[in-house]
C-alpha cells in the first residue's frame, strides 16, 4: 500500500470509529420516545324534517315548524350558529311577479328573528351535544309567516342555511 492509501485508510479506521463510538451507549438502560397531536375544536350538524311544504300562509301568521336542527361539538359547551336566508328574509313566490312574503325565525325558545338585517348569529347559545359516542341536541326551528290575507297567489319559499362552529 502507498502511503496515501495507507494514511485514507487509517482516516476511514478513525472516523468509523468514532461514528460508531457516538451511537452506542453502553451506560442507558432504557429509551423515551415523547409525541403528542392535536384535535381542533370542531361542530358538526345534521338537520332533520327540513324539506317543509305546506305551511300555511293566511293571515293567521300562524308559527311553524320547519325542520329540527341537531348539533355536536368535541368542545363541552354550546355551539354558534349563524343563519342566513337565500331571499334576504322572505319567502318568495313563482308567479312571475316577485311577490314576497316576510316572516320571522324562531330557533329554540329566540323568537322574532328577522333575517331581512343580514345573517343572524345565535353566539354560544345553540345547545350542541358532546362526547364520544356523537349525541345531537336539537333545536326546532319555527317561521311566522307575516300574510295580511291579501298577499298574491302562488307558492312561496326560502332557503335558510345554518353555519355552525364552536366557540
Amino acid at each position: 500500500m502507498n502511503t496515501i492509501q495507507k494514511l485514507l485508510f487509517a482516516v476511514l479506521v478513525s472516523a468509523s470509529m468514532f461514528v460508531h463510538a457516538a451511537v452506542i451507549d453502553t451506560t442507558a438502560s432504557e429509551s423515551k420516545f415523547s409525541f403528542e397531536g392535536t384535535i381542533d375544536p370542531t361542530c358538526k350538524t345534521i338537520s332533520t324534517e327540513n324539506n317543509t311544504t305546506g305551511l300555511n300562509l293566511d293571515a293567521s301568521q300562524t308559527t311553524q315548524q320547519i325542520g329540527v336542527l341537531e348539533v355536536w361539538c368535541n368542545t363541552g359547551e354550546n355551539a354558534t350558529t349563524s343563519y342566513s336566508s337565500a331571499n334576504g328574509g322572505f319567502l318568495v313566490s313563482d308567479n312571475g311577479q316577485g311577490s314576497k312574503l316576510a316572516y320571522t325565525l324562531n330557533i329554540g325558545d329566540n323568537e322574532g328573528i328577522d333575517l331581512q338585517n343580514g345573517v343572524y348569529q345565535h353566539t354560544n347559545a345553540t345547545a350542541a351535544g358532546t362526547g364520544s359516542s356523537g349525541e345531537t341536541k336539537a333545536t326546532p326551528l319555527n317561521i311566522t309567516p307575516l300574510s295580511n290575507g291579501l298577499n298574491a297567489a302562488g307558492t312561496y319559499s326560502d332557503v335558510i342555511t345554518v353555519t355552525v362552529s364552536s366557540n
